[in-house]
């Protein structure tokens, strides 16, 4: 553009001097008009400045790691002027690195007068996160690319990128005891043993206990009205899902493998019918969070929950901020999926009221135990004694070490 604006007062310059060589009437017109040339330009450039609009939209709001995602930008000229020279920049970053490393798109288009116009790229993201997309400058030039006028910061979405997780075969709660936990949740579909909850009144049937005989109701009906209790539903199982991301460690690909782990669990205790908890820590409210899973719909909140707090680098006591919450809560099992493990991590782990507790180490080695193993001698030590199983789940073979999990 500066080129442009050199030719202009160049062409400027010749014909002014043409003029006053000449002293010609034509040649006095001609230097009027390029002398003016220029207010026209930025008239209309001004007037379509004005009027034109734009608009970042996507038509995915959710999309796993590595697929596709369209986001189109509308230009819409509502003018009786062509848009010949228009330079449209978008970035986008994933907002789950504290690095906020962006990436940016430029795009140089055209618009027809009294009609709009679309732009579409494709974007994917390599790793877990929030991916936050923005249309952060529009430059509108005029026809000789002499002027131009910029627009900045004219619109922002965000698109949720999900992590891969599995349906696992293998039923790891089926050696588990089936201790009955207090709920405060009952059945819908069948009855139970518990006189806390009334399930449905009936007509007694021969064998039904006196004691269950809803006298009211039977001197109403003129005949005996029996009533069946419910059934609690047993929420006995908990996963922590521990973002923290320790030193030294890619906070976009330690996420991916902490959360494609503990959901992989998740989902597969839901779709085998076993109502649990999924528990995480909120760095944003500093607070722990937690949703029962009892359907593919509260999974997909507890998702949502996750992808808005993020992982964290300070270092979080999740168990012991669990217990402070919750501390009259106690469970069947306890799964605690993390990248790293401390001493006082563990001793909050044990204070929470459970039967068996199962640490899931997240790491790039096959084998704990092994003579580059990540845990110092000491940390393994205690672990052991403290009667918490202590398995390796390899990030780069996430599928096949959890199916090969064997608990209890």
């Amino acid at each position: 553009m500066l080129q442009n604006k050199i030719k202009y007062l160049l062409v400027l310059v010749l014909a002014g001097f043409l003029a006053i060589l000449y002293n010609d009437y034509f040649m006095g017109i001609l230097f009027l008009s390029v002398l003016i040339f220029p207010i026209i330009l930025i008239a209309i450039l001004s007037y379509i400045y004005a009027r034109v609009s734009f608009e970042l939209v996507s038509s995915t709001h959710v999309s796993n790691r590595e697929e596709t995602i369209p986001v189109t930008i509308q230009v819409e000229n509502p003018t009786i002027f062509p848009i010949p020279n228009l330079s449209i920049s978008i970035k986008y970053f994933n907002n789950f690195s504290s690095k906020k490393t962006v990436y940016r798109q430029k795009f140089n288009i055209s618009v027809d007068k009294g009609t709009s116009t679309t732009v579409t790229c494709n974007l994917t993201s390599a790793h877990t996160g929030n991916l936050e997309i923005a249309l952060t400058k529009v430059r509108i030039f005029d026809y000789f690319k002499i002027f131009s006028l910029r627009k900045r910061n004219i619109g922002q979405i965000k698109v949720a990128v999900l992590p891969h997780y599995y349906e696992l075969t293998e039923d790891y709660l089926e050696n588990c005891s089936k201790m009955q936990i207090e709920s405060d949740r009952y059945s819908t579909i069948r009855g139970g043993d518990d006189p806390s909850e009334v399930f449905a009144i009936r007509e007694y049937r021969e064998g039904d206990r006196f004691q269950r005989i809803h006298w009211k109701l039977s001197m109403k009906e003129n005949q005996l009205m029996i009533k069946d209790f419910s059934e609690p539903l047993n929420c006995s199982v908990v996963i922590f899902a521990d973002l923290g991301i320790p030193d030294g460690e890619d906070e976009l690909e330690a996420a991916d493998s902490l959360l494609e782990c503990a959901l992989s669990l998740s989902y597969s205790f839901m779709l085998k019918g076993q109502m649990h908890y999924l528990v995480w820590y909120d760095k944003v409210n500093r607070m722990c969070k937690r949703v029962r899973i009892v359907t593919d719909k509260d999974l997909f909140e507890a998702v949502d929950g996750i992808l808005n707090c993020g992982p964290y680098i300070q270092e979080i006591d999740l168990s012991a901020i669990y217990y402070a919450e919750y501390p009259n809560d106690q469970y069947t099992e306890v799964f605690y999926i993390t990248k790293d493990i401390k001493a006082e991590q563990l001793e909050s782990l044990m204070i929470i009221k459970s039967l068996d507790r199962q640490i899931l180490y997240v790491s790039q080695m096959d084998f704990i135990d092994n003579e580059n193993q990540p845990l110092a001698d000491d940390m393994l030590r205690k672990i052991l004694e403290s009667g918490t199983g202590l398995y390796s789940i390899n990030s780069y073979s996430m599928k096949a070490d959890l199916e090969r999990l064997k608990f209890g």
